[in-house]
């Protein structure tokens, strides 16, 4: 019979340790335990799942702080699964099969003009699956935005407006369904769009809604990142006051300590009878790297025939003659 070793036993004992603990148990070890006539095992702890997760920092542009006024109408999106669209090529027809095609779409106006927005529905889609268009997509659409189904009718809108760019119809629609769920620009930038290209007054008024709203979110934006471009620059402003500031209390006690030590600082004072050295003798002193405290008493090396030694000093070059 098979032993475990060593290490394969203290892991299984760290295992159940854990288990033990209110850690979960796989569900392998549960049936082996099963085997073995264990009947009931420990519940894992909910320790792990109660600790509340960190909380993020929110982003600079973040506007969840915004708090508009509330509108009645706006709704949230719906959780429906989503229709069955049309395919990307319209099959061809027989001339039989178009006048079915004609007849249901006759049919669905009649549902959506009596107010059974779901049948309208319903054989638009026996349309849409026949002969797509963008015409049927948008007031599929339209019968969507009447059950306040707004996701679905943004999805035909795409659709319709994939096929035709310039669909009025799928413009206003699409603004319309943006306006049910409290996308104030985006309905503002629809309903403009299909404005611009039929006008009618029902649309105009609900653009004036969803203008103001937007009107509103632009201003709260704008203060927002007028208030924190003014912090960003108090901000930099403090960090230059605070570093003048560091950089005249050095200098002062730079000042300060090379008073009191005799030339401590940085770059020592020169001595009050030392003259100022000549064009050449500042040249010389850069060559050599000698003192200028040697080279003004070279005339006198000289004179004591020290002025070789000078000359052949492994510090400074051959004198230019």
């Amino acid at each position: 019979m098979p032993e475990l070793s060593a290490e394969e036993t203290s892991a299984l004992r760290r295992a159940c340790g854990a288990i033990r603990d209110g850690a979960e148990c796989p569900d392998f070890f549960k049936e082996f335990l099963k085997e073995l006539g264990v009947t009931s095992l420990p519940k894992a702890s909910s320790k792990a799942s109660s600790k509340p997760a960190p909380e993020q920092p929110k982003p600079a542009d973040d506007d969840s702080d915004f708090e508009d006024d509330p509108d009645p109408d706006v709704v949230k999106p719906e959780s429906d699964a989503p229709v069955a669209m049309g395919p990307d090529v319209p099959p061809d027809l027989s001339e039989a099969e178009l006048d079915s095609v004609m007849e249901l779409k006759q049919k669905a106006q009649e549902l959506e003009a009596s107010g059974d927005h779901q049948g309208a529905v319903d054989v638009f889609t026996q349309v849409i699956l026949k002969a797509p268009s963008p015409l049927v997509y948008a007031k599929r659409a339209n019968a969507f935005v009447q059950m306040r189904k707004c996701l679905a009718a943004i999805r035909d809108c795409d659709k319709a407006l994939e096929m035709n760019p310039d669909s009025a119809k799928a413009y206003k629609t699409r603004g319309i369904a943006h306006r049910y769920l409290g996308n104030w620009e985006q309905a503002t930038m629809d309903l403009g769009k299909g404005l611009n290209i039929d006008y009618d007054e029902d649309a105009a008024a609900i653009q004036k809604i969803c203008a103001e709203h937007y009107n509103k979110h632009r201003v709260h934006v704008a203060k927002k990142k007028a208030a924190r471009e003014l912090k960003e620059r108090e901000e930099r402003e403090e960090r230059a006051r605070a570093a003048k500031e560091e950089y005249e209390r050095q200098k002062a006690e730079a000042a300060s300590t090379g008073a009191a030590g005799g030339g401590g600082g940085a770059y020592p004072p020169r001595h009050p009878r030392s003259p100022a050295l000549s064009r050449g003798e500042a040249g010389l002193a850069r060559r050599s790297r000698l003192p200028p405290e040697a080279l003004r008493l070279r005339p006198l090396l000289r004179l004591h025939g020290a002025a070789r030694h000078l000359d052949r000093s492994p510090l400074r070059r051959p004198r230019d003659r």
